[in-house]
Parts: C-alpha cells; structure tokens; sequence
C-alpha cells in the first residue's frame, strides 16, 4: 500500500499579551545587576533596605561592596534580552513623553557587570 505523503504541520502565529490581575504578585526593587554567560543574560533585582546594619554600614564605610540578596533572579535567552531592551525603550521614551526626562542624577540604581 503506497504512503501518503507526509503534510507539513499547520504554522499559527500567536500573539502573547501579559494579563495582570489583582492578585498577581509584584517586587519593588530599587537596584537592579545585569550579568551574562555565553547562553543567557540574567537581572538580579534587590530591594535595598531603608536602613543599613551597623555590619553593612562598616563595610561600606571601609570602600567594600554591601552584599544585599535578590529577591529575584530572571534568567533569559538572548532573543529575550534584545525584545526586553527594545521594550523598555519604548515605554521610557512615552515616560518621558508624558511626565518628562528621567535623571539618574548621582544615584545610579542598576549596575551592570
């Protein structure tokens, strides 16, 4: 009995939006380290706390970083990482658009390593 051919599988274009919700959980953070490997980038996002630790306040005092856990850790693929900045982009330039330009003044909030 002769085969059929094969039938190439149906391709659907699908259009992700985020649907946030009342009880969709959100992090204020206030501090944010972008780091990569050759695979993916991650973003450490820290909420720095009101008040330093007599401890944090010595190391800083002695020129030494204040180490502060995440509170949570994105880990994406390049690809995501390109369509992240392209985004942020566009909502910081309608920001500004609106409410006007965003100084970093002398408190630079992200780093970069």
């Amino acid at each position: 009995m002769p085969r059929k051919p094969a039938s190439k599988p149906e391709q659907v274009n699908v259009k992700i939006e985020a649907e946030i919700k009342p009880d969709t959980p959100f992090y204020y953070v206030n501090f944010i380290s972008v780091n990569h490997s050759p695979y993916d980038f991650s973003i450490s996002a820290v909420k720095l706390p009101s008040k330093l630790t007599a401890d944090q306040i010595a190391l800083a005092k002695a020129g030494k970083p204040v180490l502060v856990e995440p509170i949570l850790q994105l880990v994406v693929p390049p690809a995501v990482t390109k369509a992240l900045i392209q985004a942020l982009s566009e909502q910081c330039r309608k920001y500004e658009d609106r409410y006007g330009k965003i100084s970093l003044g002398d408190n630079n909030n992200g780093q970069s390593k």
